[in-house]
């Protein structure tokens, strides 16, 4: 059988996804307002000042806009890949997940390897990284899922 392997791209494709992971609530939560309140400029349709004559469904709207919306629905599954993904790591992957990308400092690769206890050399810490990217690709489906 031959071994999948990430490339250097699909690596870097998937930090990108573990920095968005680490703040998906904020995200999902700005698009959500950007949705129920889109901007639009400001038009006066009720010249005669009467009632309007037309109903709106607001909630139903706001739900099937939702429904719609791709970016919104690819956050939904990045939280619940966020979920999955902390279930299935070991103490030490969820240090480093945290230490690299739910901090506010910016740690380097080889910095996180230095505040781990023990420390991490930097060819080990390389390796956990590649590790801790396979997760989150096999979880994307970007590698095979054995677990099946």
């Amino acid at each position: 059988m031959i071994e999948e392997r990430l490339s250097s791209k699909e690596m870097a494709g998937l930090e990108a996804d573990y920095e968005k992971i680490a703040n998906i609530g904020k995200l999902i939560r700005q698009r959500e307002i950007e949705i129920e309140w889109p901007y639009h400029e400001f038009r006066d349709e009720n010249v005669g000042g009467g009632r309007s004559s037309t109903t709106v469904f607001k909630a139903q709207r706001i739900a099937e806009a939702k429904e719609k919306d791709t970016y919104l629905q690819r956050l939904y599954r990045l939280r619940k890949i966020k979920n999955d993904l902390l279930l299935d790591m070991t103490k030490q992957q969820k240090q480093i997940y945290e230490l690299r990308w739910c901090t506010d400092d910016y740690y380097d690769w080889r910095m996180v390897g230095e505040l781990l206890e023990p420390p991490l050399a930097q060819a080990q810490m390389y390796r956990k990284r590649e590790k801790i990217l396979e997760l989150l690709a096999k979880k994307e489906g970007i590698l095979k899922n054995d677990n099946i």
